[in-house]
């Protein structure tokens, strides 16, 4: 038994709305897909080869090894045997003994990156890296420790007989890049309960954001990484900014807009206070 058939092929014109409804349906669908919560348990490792943990028992693991309070010497020197560090990364039990976390935690500190040290001779000349400075020099160095991909932090390590004066001067050349002096605030700070991420302005106009001296383009990275953590814990992130009471007012405007741009709505401005009153809410730094 045959039907009768009356397909025609279609030689109309072609109407857009349906199919940008369909494509605005696939956008929105994505869009709530990237906002669902991801089973399982988050866990975040810097360096796992670089991790120091600390047992409920007291004893320290690092690597493939165990070592005990009394072992730390052995500790010490594995850790600056160990390819996978400086930095090492300590992740104390919450039950762990805090006699024993003291003590690995200054272990820890003493191990530091050799290729970060800023060596002054007898003479008063600053070593860095394979380079030579005079006390002339200092923009060379300042320059030099900017564009370092080994620091911060840096170390000062003068010779015994090395001038005083150079010792202090190198220690402001450090100062001066990293090191950020906010204004004058008063008493009450103002805080927030929310996550927060903190870029820091020193005079120079620079932003400082995990320790490292940024641009734009990584700076905007890192606001979109802390939002995805702050959503996860269903959370807005807050931005805090450092910025040197010299700095030029447009590079504290310019970090703003950037924030906004990455969706960071909320934005505190750090002070200095002598004197902070007690307060329920969290101090900005």
């Amino acid at each position: 038994m045959r039907f009768p058939r009356q397909a025609k092929i279609f030689r109309g014109q072609l109407s857009a709305a349906p199919l940008a409804g369909v494509l605005l349906l696939l956008l929105i669908f994505i869009r709530l897909g990237s906002l669902l919560y991801i089973p399982g348990v988050l866990v975040s490792l810097k360096n796992p080869a670089a991790t120091v943990s600390i047992a409920p028992d007291g004893r320290i693991h690092f690597g493939t090894n165990f070592f005990t309070e009394r072992q730390t010497n052995r500790l010490r020197e594995a850790l600056i045997k160990s390819p996978a560090g400086p930095p090492f990364d300590m992740r104390p039990d919450p039950a762990a003994p805090q006699q024993v976390v003291a003590g690995v935690s200054n272990v820890v500190r003493s191990i530091y990156n050799p290729a970060a040290v800023i060596s002054i001779a007898p003479d008063g000349r600053f070593h860095f890296g394979s380079n030579v400075y005079t006390e002339h020099q200092t923009n060379l160095l300042r320059e030099a420790l900017r564009n370092s991909a080994e620091g911060p932090p840096f170390y000062l390590r003068a010779d015994p007989s090395a001038p005083p004066k150079a010792a202090a001067h190198a220690a402001d050349v450090v100062n001066s890049i990293f090191l950020v002096h906010p204004p004058p605030g008063p008493a009450n700070l103002i805080g927030t309960d929310n996550p927060t991420v903190m870029v820091r302005i020193n005079y120079l106009g620079e932003y400082i954001y995990d320790n490292h001296i940024v641009k734009e383009r990584d700076l905007k990275a890192g606001f979109r990484e802390q939002l995805e953590a702050a959503a996860r814990e269903s959370k807005e992130l807050t931005l805090t900014v450092a910025a040197d009471s010299q700095v030029n007012w447009n590079a504290v405007v310019r970090l703003t807009q950037w924030a906004r741009e990455t969706g960071i709505k909320d934005t505190v401005f750090a002070e200095w206070s002598d004197a902070p009153s007690a307060s329920t809410a969290t101090p900005s730094p």
